[in-house]
């Protein structure tokens, strides 16, 4: 069975852990791709899952995280360093190159789901996935090395906390009214409603404790 993708128990209390946990997912739904393409042992319903996983995070998670960097991330940290202002360049144009790329994965995608044991299919996934997992890594190591350690120096704590409540906590009408990190704990009827707030109680979060 492929690897089910599951969200953290509770939010992180930093936007760097955060930026981080969305990195690890970028990898991990591109080896899901690449291993679409690339396994035999796999089940029709097996790939039409995982191509179903795939296409939901590439079209709505994915663009949600780009949107995060280019429209909260760049404003903040240009002008600071050198170093950042040419590392925030390049990250720029590579989401542009990643636009055409990832449209032709996803259409990829979408022709294995509906012929999962088509090979030539498979085939022409696995050729698009493969070099776009290379170009994620070098686009994720550059932000990883050069600009998430001066988010740590330069965004402030306000944007932090609504950052963590954006993801985790507030439910977004374009991925049908779901968070975009979902909890990996089971929801219950039972446990006790609690609530989290952030920004000395401006932004609050309900919910139940795990059963």
């Amino acid at each position: 069975m492929l690897v089910k993708i599951g969200a953290r128990a509770r939010p992180p209390d930093d936007l760097v852990r955060l930026l981080l946990e969305c990195h690890e997912r970028i990898r991990t739904f591109s080896r899901l791709s690449e291993e679409l393409g690339r396994r035999d042992d796999l089940t029709a319903d097996d790939v039409i899952d995982a191509t179903h996983r795939c296409e939901r995070y590439f079209s709505e998670a994915l663009p949600l995280h780009v949107e995060d960097e280019e429209h909260s991330l760049l404003p903040r940290l240009r002008g600071h360093q050198d170093d950042v202002d040419a590392a925030l360049a390049t990250m720029h144009a590579q989401h542009s190159d990643h636009v055409q790329q990832l449209s032709a994965l996803l259409e990829a995608l979408g022709a294995v789901r509906a012929q999962p044991n088509a090979r030539q299919l498979r085939d022409r996934l696995r050729a698009l996935a493969e070099p776009l997992a290379l170009d994620f890594e070098q686009h994720l190591a550059l932000e990883e090395s050069v600009i998430f350690p001066a988010v740590r120096a330069v965004v402030s704590p306000a944007v932090t906390e609504y950052a963590g409540h954006y993801h985790c906590e507030r439910n977004h009408q374009g991925l049908g009214n779901e968070l975009i990190d979902r909890s990996s704990v089971p929801a219950n009827d039972s446990g006790k409603i609690r609530c989290r707030d952030r920004a000395g109680g401006l932004l609050k979060y309900y919910y139940r404790e795990a059963a």
